[in-house]
């Protein structure tokens, strides 16, 4: 089990890939039904993913997540591009 380390310290388990495909729907701005079209669910069953990835992360609303993963993006983007030593 992969863990993470949440904005206020706390060690939690790693969102799974579902809740991240989730996440990055929210970070381009899909809502519930849409996200639920693109991935062959039912929108109650993206609202418990969400209700996951929220308590995972520590995080109340879709703006902190699309920030989150947005930031996440670009410190990937950063390690990624870094110069090597």
């Amino acid at each position: 089990m992969k863990m993470q380390k949440r904005p206020d310290g706390q060690i939690v388990e790693a969102l799974t890939r579902r809740e991240q495909q989730i996440a990055e729907y929210v970070a381009r701005g899909l809502r519930n039904k849409q996200i639920a079209a693109e991935c062959g669910i039912s929108a109650e069953t993206v609202k418990r993913h969400l209700a996951s990835i929220y308590d995972k992360l520590a995080m109340s609303g879709r703006v902190g997540l699309a920030v989150h993963v947005i930031q996440a993006r670009r410190d990937v983007e950063a390690v990624m591009t870094a110069p090597s030593s």
